[in-house]
């Protein structure tokens, strides 16, 4: 169990930069990656690491929040993407992670399921076997098809469409813009990052290209929205993209009505490593409330209720 608790406000004004409200709601003593995160219709908090096989849980609405073991996946040494695809019910990306060559060890990259739904323990089972997958990393539902997740493969530069039910597996979308350039391209090499669904369209980040691009689920060309060193995102309920950026910011994309967006840099340097970001539930407050991960250990909280966005 970890524990800490403090609060620190930036103000930004005159670097051209929106104002928000920002807390430190969990440091990892250590400073252990976290990676991904879903929130759980009750706002508790679920979290990935790529340095534990082990699923954490938070509350981030209590007075002194600790990080908290939830289920620890067998023959698995990282996990990475996390999605809700049914009513408190969660996809997660396991597999045994080799640090050095930045890959998954041939054959061990699995979805699992976790179900919370029943009340008390959530039960667990293994969904589905990716043993081509290189290197898993976002996850996403496809809204409109429950029993359907898509899984970003970072090195292949593809898009999987997994079926939690049966278990059956597809290459959903391979592209170039989805591939990593490779030994010459900036550290790591690593392609698609963040994907996410949304009014059927897939958006996802391309790390080592740095861009943001989208494509229609079916037989469309890729479009490149922006170029920044972006990380995983999420969509709030205006439509808007919060994308974690790096080194240590969020980028904010507001729709415009010619279909493109307005790009802007809204929190920066607060930081460190910004890995993925996603609302709160189950109240007023809460759903203005973005939590945003880091590679340094930070669990953090933005008020997007005011700001200058």
């Amino acid at each position: 169990m970890w524990q800490v608790n403090f609060l620190f406000l930036l103000e930004l004004a005159g670097r051209g930069i929106a104002t928000f409200p920002t807390q430190l709601i969990f440091q990892t003593p250590g400073g252990q990656a976290l990676e991904n995160l879903a929130v759980r219709p009750s706002s508790k908090l679920l979290i990935t690491s790529t340095a534990f096989p082990t699923l954490f849980t938070l509350d981030p609405t209590a007075a002194n929040p600790t990080l908290d073991e939830v289920f620890t996946f067998p023959n698995a040494s990282a996990l990475t993407g996390i999605a809700e695809y049914r009513p408190d019910v969660y996809a997660i990306a396991a597999f045994v992670f080799n640090s050095t060559s930045i890959m998954a060890a041939p054959g061990s990259v699995a979805i699992w399921s976790l179900d919370f739904a029943s009340g008390g323990t959530p039960t667990a089972r293994r969904a589905a076997r990716i043993p081509q997958s290189i290197l898993p990393n976002g996850l996403s539902t496809v809204p409109g098809q429950p029993d359907l997740v898509l899984v970003a493969d970072s090195i292949l530069g593809e898009a999987f469409e997994v079926n939690v039910r049966t278990g059956a597996v597809r290459v959903l979308i391979q592209d170039v813009t989805m591939t990593p350039i490779g030994p010459n391209g900036p550290a790591p090499p690593l392609g698609i990052d963040g994907l996410h669904v949304h009014d059927g369209l897939l958006y996802f980040t391309n790390a080592q290209r740095q861009t943001f691009s989208r494509v229609p689920l079916v037989n469309g060309t890729v479009e490149t929205l922006a170029s920044g060193e972006f990380d995983d995102f999420t969509f709030d309920t205006e439509g808007r993209v919060w994308v974690a950026t790096d080194p240590g910011g969020l980028t904010l994309f507001t729709p415009l009505k010619n279909g493109t967006f307005e790009q802007k840099l809204v929190v920066d340097t607060v930081l460190n490593g910004t890995s993925s970001a996603a609302f709160g539930r189950n109240g007023a407050r809460e759903t203005k409330t973005l939590y945003v991960t880091t590679r340094a250990g930070q669990l953090v909280a933005v008020d997007t209720s005011g700001g200058d966005a």
